[in-house]
């Protein structure tokens, strides 16, 4: 096998506290660590440099494709890891990740991502190993991964015990935040810039989910409907209606998300998913017993998108739900306040995964 056969790909910018971990998980995993700067004002390419990366420097264009792409540009190996300096890269068996990919018929392959985050933390699976040469980065914001054409490549996805990427971009409240107001003025000029319906669409779905966790809700649920109204019945729908039904939720608009929880199921969204959001949405109305009911059924709980919440949430909601059930006499059977607990779901629908 060749020793270029894998090579780790990073585009950073002021990341001198984050690089020294990210580049130390890397270690035995990758042949090749390649670091693109884009414009550091801090001792990033310095620090990159004596952790042994390659290190170019560029700008910034607001644009994550083409910062990606530019990355890439001097790496010579059969495939590409890109990462992020807030990745932490974790591998069991080097050797066996080799051997899969060695094995893979596919140009992309998905790894599982788990995301810290401030309000609720997530797990999700991404495009982020690559053969060189068989695809391109697309999209000022949200990239993936294209063929050369424009259309979806051959992907598989990588078990766990392969690798997984430890995101911990989202654990402060702060950062989370501003990420997303630069993601959501990403997303307003790539949504200028779009030609087709497809792009429209998608864009728009980008610009809701970053203005969610930007705290903008309002415009972030203006956007949901306006992509609702115009793209009926497409994969974006599907996943603007889910992110409006938790908006919803979390503002304690219970019967507006039992109506969007009934168009999800009439759909075709995860049926597990679908009792869940509405479980919560019941148990606000005072209706824990039908709430209970649903949530006999959910064992693991899997978004429109493939995201999934840690696994806490659902068992802190089964408890909650037990002990209104016992105190259903009560003025304590009702979930009045949920939008304000740490049940609340607009961390989640604003996470940018």
């Amino acid at each position: 096998m060749s020793p270029d056969f894998l090579a780790a790909s990073l585009i950073v910018r002021d990341e001198e506290a984050n690089l020294p971990s990210c580049l130390a998980s890397l270690a035995g995993v990758v042949d090749a660590i390649h670091v693109y700067d884009t414009g550091s004002a801090d001792a990033t390419v310095s620090v990159a440099s004596e952790l042994g990366a390659h290190v170019t420097r560029g700008r910034w264009d607001d644009d994550f494709a083409a910062a990606r792409n530019t990355a890439e540009q001097d790496v010579s190996s059969s495939w590409i890891l890109s990462v992020d300096a807030d990745h932490r890269c974790v591998v069991p068996d080097p050797a066996r990740l080799r051997a899969v990919l060695a094995a893979s018929d596919a140009d992309v392959c998905r790894v599982q991502i788990d995301n810290a985050h401030d309000e609720l933390p997530y797990t999700h699976n991404e495009a982020r190993i690559y053969r060189a040469g068989r695809v391109r980065w697309l999209g000022r914001v949200h990239e993936r991964l294209v063929t050369p054409a424009g259309s979806r490549p051959r992907a598989a996805d990588l078990p766990r015990d392969v690798i997984v990427l430890d995101h911990r971009g989202y654990a402060d409240r702060r950062q989370r935040v501003a990420k997303s107001v630069r993601n959501a003025d990403l997303a307003r000029r790539a949504l200028a810039e779009a030609t087709s319906p497809a792009q429209v669409a998608r864009t728009m779905l980008d610009l809701g989910r970053s203005l969610v966790g930007a705290g903008l809700l309002q415009d972030a649920v203006d956007t949901f409907e306006s992509l609702r109204d115009l793209f009926p019945g497409t994969p974006e729908w599907l996943q603007a209606t889910d992110f409006l039904a938790r908006v919803v939720l979390a503002a304690g608009m219970d019967d507006i998300c039992l109506v969007l929880t009934s168009q999800l199921r009439e759909a075709g969204a995860p049926k597990p998913y679908c009792d869940w959001l509405a479980a919560q949405a019941l148990a606000q109305l005072g209706d824990v017993t039908s709430a209970a009911t649903l949530l006999d059924g959910v064992t693991e709980v899997v978004d429109t998108a493939g995201r999934r919440p840690a696994p806490r949430v659902l068992d802190e909601l089964r408890e909650l739900v037990g002990r209104l059930t016992v105190a259903a006499s009560g003025a304590e059977a009702r979930l009045g306040d949920l939008a304000g607990s740490e049940l609340q779901q607009s961390g989640w629908a604003g996470s940018e995964g």
